[in-house]
């Protein structure tokens, strides 16, 4: 396989138009390919899939304000350098 079309850094952000279907065409066949072969952007997107299972059927308010302050700041201080992709898992327990 040739030289990578988009670097790690470009994957996670452009993750989110990926999943929503929101990259033009070429766009979304570079970041699968890039997924295909890159066993850390691939972890990546696994823990990125489990959030969203595990807190899209949070609702409004059921968050107290510390813990999202505590989580915005974690997700932001995430953007400076590439987290560790942790095993996934999880979902909704009850809530709902």
């Amino acid at each position: 396989m040739g030289q990578a079309k988009v670097s790690c850094d470009e994957v996670i952000a452009l993750l989110t138009d990926y999943l929503e279907d929101a990259l033009p065409a070429e766009g979304h066949r570079d970041v699968a390919g890039h997924l295909d072969v890159c066993p850390g952007c691939s972890a990546w997107l696994t823990q990125v899939l489990a959030t969203i299972a595990a807190l899209g059927c949070l609702r409004e308010g059921v968050i107290p304000p510390p813990v999202l302050a505590a989580l915005r700041e974690s997700f932001a201080g995430s953007r400076q350098g590439r987290p560790n992709a942790a095993g996934a898992g999880g979902g909704c327990r009850g809530r709902g």
